[in-house]
């Protein structure tokens, strides 16, 4: 089971990526001790820019990574104790010193590209995922240029003083595209496989037989659900919603999509959890059967007549 950071879903998208980055930059420092190379991962922004831009004051370089005033000047500091990096007066502008390699951290570069190229070579394996999560950051920091997160929660808590904030808009449709099948798998993947532990090949068992449908919370992915028609009628399954969004309606309105698909007079049946009982009965399902265990968790069979 995951622990309690990962299961508070966005709210700790910060922390997440943070840990993330900490295990990269461990395992990359043991990458270049491994191939004899004495070399902080922290340091390669401000090594690789200056590679490809000759010599920068400290503004253009601390634009150039990303990083605030500050942050930049204390990894200038570190660069320079070891003899990686030089600052010259600008000859046009003696108020600006320029930022340069040294041989030394030329010499170090032309070790470390062999290494550069293997470590690209086990991001993309490591990266190579249903949601890539190169692309997923080259669009949030697309967003972030049009409006920070402080602005968008500011513009959030302005609206609900001025009572201007409506009901979240949940819609549920029929999946009809390849991305939506997509997102829909990895929605399910998170919620079974990585959050109870239930086997890969179990949870995609059947998909190519059913049919799929996609919630979403203002237009954000929030949850999928299936049904596939089987000789003892409609069994509904698969029901899986983000831990953003638990307690919001998006897994009442998926059912009743559902439901609303089928033909009148048909049974509609389910595997259920037996946490979730009660849901389904809230939804107009009824148990019948004992209990039986799936995948190493409890469930009981519910069904329903249109």
């Amino acid at each position: 089971m995951n622990n309690s950071i990962d299961q508070s879903g966005i709210l700790a998208l910060s922390t997440r990526l943070q840990r993330i980055s900490e295990r990269l930059r461990k395992d990359g420092l043991q990458i270049y001790k491994e191939n004899g190379i004495e070399f902080e991962p922290k340091w390669f922004p401000v090594i690789y820019t200056l590679q490809q831009k000759n010599s920068l004051s400290i503004g253009e370089l601390a634009a150039e990574i990303g990083y605030a005033h500050p942050s930049t000047i204390s990894l200038l500091k570190e660069l320079e104790k070891e003899k990686l990096i030089s600052s010259t007066k600008d000859k046009t502008d003696d108020r600006r010193r320029l930022i340069s390699l040294t041989p030394k951290a030329e010499e170090l570069i032309d070790k470390m590209k062999p290494v550069w190229g293997i470590m690209i070579a086990a991001m993309t394996e490591l990266t190579d995922t249903t949601n890539n999560i190169m692309l997923a950051i080259n669009e949030v920091d697309a967003a972030f240029k049009k409006k920070s997160f402080l602005e968008r929660a500011l513009a959030i808590m302005e609206e609900k003083k001025e009572g201007k904030v409506s009901e979240d808009r949940i819609e549920v449709s029929k999946i009809a595209n390849p991305e939506d099948l997509k997102t829909a798998f990895a929605i399910r993947r998170q919620v079974f496989v990585i959050d109870q532990n239930v086997d890969a090949a179990a949870e995609e068992d059947g998909n190519d037989v059913a049919t799929h449908y996609l919630a979403k919370v203002n237009d954000l992915p929030a949850g999928t659900a299936r049904w596939r028609k089987t000789k003892d009628g409609y069994k509904l399954e698969r029901f899986a919603v983000l831990n953003a969004y638990r307690g919001s309606g998006v897994g009442g309105t998926l059912v009743q999509a559902l439901l609303s698909d089928l033909p009148e007079g048909a049974r509609a049946y389910l595997h259920a959890q037996v946490r979730a009982a009660k849901f389904y009965e809230k939804n107009g399902f009824s148990k019948f059967g004992d209990l039986f265990v799936e995948q190493n968790i409890e469930h009981v069979k519910m069904e329903l007549y249109k």
